[in-house]
């Protein structure tokens, strides 16, 4: 009994997150080291204080209702999130743990444990403000951008509604035809359809909008595939070029006020002539990196242009010396400290002192195809895990059934996430999940690619057919580090799998065939009790 208790002292001792044996009223009886350092009193300072001394306010009720569920016998223990007021003022956010010590159905004392999680909901606050600040970027975005389904808009921000001629809640349920011209309703139609069917993005489309009021006005459209509100739909980003269509045609009238607009343009505009550049405005100037436009002045056209590009460019720049005019297009140009940036540009056949010239007008859009990666990136990966997607699942996997080659697939069920959740929580079982998945990553980074399907389950998809030994292999090294401890509220999870095998194209040519066997071999897999099973018919 002796040694038990001494055992016991010594836990709680040397316990690395904080302890205590408190009293029915709340008043400390007992504190280990690991308390006092979190909240920055003394262990006599603790002794003579009770919890509720320095706990926030707004914590105080949700705690006693807990305290006094342990007393009245309604239950034996509870987990909370609280925050504590440090000796230095500071807030200390914990995960509360406490458990009642009963003689018969008598309360004695209650036992607490006290993490710090401070760090913790510190990041959960940053990524609810960095989603925040996203939205209201969107939203704010001086280029207009709308959400549609397909046909009604579900999202418009106010740059969108100031080009419609109204206002955001008056677009909302609207349909996107209402603000087209008739004879475009169809051409938009099939590529709404494109862009949703085939999962085909839409870059840099010349197009027209009619205002409320019947005002036609040009723009540039881009358009991807997203998901909005669990519903597949398409986001469209537009800039209005009408005053530009105008300058530019303003500009090819007269060379005198064609200087004079593009002086003072918000677009960046370069002159050159046999590939030296004669002329930049302000905004050009800024963009390439330059203090002034003399040290544009005299420089080779391609010094500004990546040299990947050149070779394309060098084609425009010959096809617009012949009196065409370049479309709206894409690229990259280099600024005079060497950094990169995304602009779009079109080029135009020009005459200086009787010699053809070419005009360059483009502007940046670095921030813009960030934000349109990060849009695409997210469609194509699981916001936990990090992992590919489902979606991007299907997709790899018709691409290599079209590509007729010989693949395996692992479809993987996770055993012992529900435990973890029903236990101690959605959060406590999410983390679980991103270790597994990590370490599953690190197994399989040289030999295939890992999936989320959803939920408890994953696909690994392998090059080759492989065979049974080498399937061993894999299969017990993904459990293998499984197996390794994981460690949630100072315990430890244990997490298994079930796998089904299936070969392409042996077990099937086409994709639902494939995954329907997987999940069959998984399945008896499951029911045998055996880590893995090859589909056999």
């Amino acid at each position: 009994m002796l040694n038990f208790v001494d055992r016991f002292e010594q836990a709680f001792y040397y316990s690395p997150i904080g302890m205590a044996i408190l009293s029915l009223d709340g008043q400390w009886l007992k504190v280990n080291p690991a308390l006092s350092k979190l909240t920055g009193y003394t262990e006599e300072e603790l002794l003579s204080l009770t919890y509720q001394d320095i706990t926030h306010p707004d914590d105080v009720e949700e705690d006693n209702s807990h305290m006094r569920a342990l007393y009245e016998g309604k239950k034996d223990s509870f987990e909370m999130e609280k925050r504590y007021f440090h000796k230095n003022g500071s807030i200390v956010w914990v995960l509360l743990s406490v458990s009642v010590v009963r003689e018969g159905d008598q309360p004695l004392f209650v036992i607490s444990q006290v993490q710090d999680i401070t760090a913790r909901k510190q990041l959960e606050f940053e990524l609810i403000d960095s989603e925040k600040r996203f939205r209201n970027l969107i939203t704010s975005l001086p280029d207009p951008i709308l959400v549609y389904d397909g046909d009604k808009i579900l999202f418009a921000n106010p740059s969108a509604a100031n080009i419609a001629g109204t206002s955001v809640q008056e677009l909302i349920g609207k349909s996107y035809r209402e603000f087209l011209e008739p004879e475009q309703v169809e051409l938009a139609q099939n590529l709404t359809m494109e862009i949703l069917e085939k999962d085909k993005p839409l870059y840099d489309y010349d197009g027209r909008v009619l205002s409320k009021n019947g005002e036609a006005k040009d723009i540039i459209i881009s358009a991807i595939p997203i998901t909005y509100l669990g519903k597949l739909a398409v986001l469209v980003s537009f800039r209005d070029i009408t005053d530009r269509k105008k300058m530019e045609r303003a500009l090819i009238d007269s060379e005198e006020r064609y200087r004079h607009l593009i002086d003072y343009s918000p677009l960046g505009i370069v002159i050159h002539q046999n590939r030296a550049i004669q002329y930049v405005n302000t905004t050009a100037t800024r963009l390439l990196g330059a203090s002034n436009s003399n040290e544009l002045v005299g420089l080779n056209i391609y010094k500004v242009i990546l040299p990947d590009d050149r070779f394309v460019i060098s084609s425009q720049i010959e096809t617009i010396e012949r009196g065409e005019f370049l479309p709206t297009c894409s690229g990259k140009f280099v600024r005079l400290d060497g950094q990169v940036i995304d602009v779009e540009l079109n080029g135009i056949p020009i005459q200086i002192n009787g010699e053809s010239a070419v005009q360059v007008v483009f502007w940046d859009i670095t921030e813009k195809k960030k934000e349109e990666d990060l849009v695409r990136y997210r469609a194509y990966h699981d916001t936990l895990t990090d992992l590919p997607n489902r979606l991007k699942f299907q997709l790899d996997l018709e691409e290599e059934i079209n590509k007729d080659t010989m693949f395996t697939i692992m479809y993987v069920d996770l055993h012992g996430l529900k435990p973890v959740n029903d236990t101690y929580g959605h959060q406590a079982g999410d983390m679980v999940l991103i270790k597994v998945t990590s370490r599953l990553s690190g197994v399989l980074d040289s030999m295939g690619l890992l999936y989320r399907i959803g939920g408890d389950e994953f696909a690994v998809v392998l090059p080759g057919k492989k065979s049974e030994s080498e399937i061993s292999q894999i299969v017990n090294k993904m459990i293998d580090v499984m197996k390794q401890p994981i460690y949630i509220t100072n315990s430890i999870v244990e997490i298994t799998a079930s796998i089904g095998v299936v070969f392409s194209p042996e077990h099937g040519v086409e994709m639902s065939l494939l995954l329907r066997h997987a999940d069959l071999a998984m399945y008896h897999a499951k029911k045998t009790n055996t880590l893995y099973k090859i589909y056999d018919n």
